[in-house]
């Protein structure tokens, strides 16, 4: 025997499948102004103006390590070329002149505290901090002339300064790069490593036109700038993210599965 609905369920039927159509039409249309927003936000976001060189620059990884490494050769240059010429033109002997060297030790010896820095952490504060006070111990060589007990001392913590700031730097830029942004950050931190050296030459050149405690001064005002530019905390987020990570990323983002027809 056949069955027959009664013609009042259908009728409640109807009302039901109606109801579930509108809420698919709508499901579809909330998604189709969600993609018409998504593509309208893409296109301001490709139409706006590229950010300020500067503002880049400061957050390029590679342009802080040229300025540090920069900073890093920089005392040395001072050590070797400021000083000897300086005492020499004043008439000291080239025995004590000679005998200055022996303090340049510090750099070789650095190993011994170099620990501590690293235990410590906040390389930049170390990099700040000692760059400020080799430009005061500068200062104190503009203030006053003539060679003796005080000129080993300040030459000694000079070079006790330099050898810290060495360490923080090095110890900042293990940290701030990755493991495929090492070969290019060495050339960059060489050459910049000279580029430091001969600018103390530059200092050098212009003793002739400034005088000795001209070029001290302007030597300090050299380690001043390298202690106020502090490198940027955002610098290691700035780099551009690595295909593994960009899709790590990409896989976290939530997919929109297809309506039902």
């Amino acid at each position: 025997l056949r069955v027959r609905r009664p013609r009042d369920a259908r009728r409640l039927a109807a009302p039901q499948h109606v109801a579930r159509g509108e809420q698919q039409v709508e499901a579809v249309e909330r998604c189709r102004h969600a993609d018409e927003a998504a593509e309208r936000a893409e296109e301001v976001t490709a139409s706006a103006p590229p950010a300020a060189p500067r503002a880049s620059l400061l957050r390029s990884k590679f342009f802080w390590v040229a300025f540090l490494y920069f900073s890093e050769g920089f005392p040395l240059g001072v050590f070797y070329e400021l000083f000897p010429v300086d005492f020499r033109q004043q008439g000291v002997d080239l025995r004590s002149i000679g005998m200055l060297s022996l303090l340049g030790l510090a750099w070789t010896l650095k190993f011994l505290w170099a620990p501590a820095v690293d235990h410590y952490r906040h390389h930049r504060v170390w990099m700040a901090a000692v760059n400020l006070a080799m430009g005061g111990v500068l200062l104190f060589f503009a203030a006053l002339a003539g060679f003796g007990p005080w000129v080993w001392a300040a030459i000694g913590v000079f070079t006790v300064l330099s050898a810290t700031n060495d360490i923080a730097i090095d110890g900042y830029t293990i940290e701030l790069l990755e493991r495929d942004e090492l070969g290019l950050a060495n050339g960059v931190r060489i050459a910049f490593y000279r580029v430091g050296m001969l600018a103390s030459g530059f200092v050098l050149v212009l003793s002739d036109w400034i005088t000795w405690p001209g070029a001290f001064a302007c030597a300090a005002a050299i380690f001043a700038a390298c202690g106020w530019q502090r490198p940027s905390s955002t610098a290691s987020s700035a780099s551009s993210i690595s295909p593994t990570a960009a899709s790590r990323a990409a896989s976290k983002r939530p997919t929109r599965t297809a309506l039902p027809p």
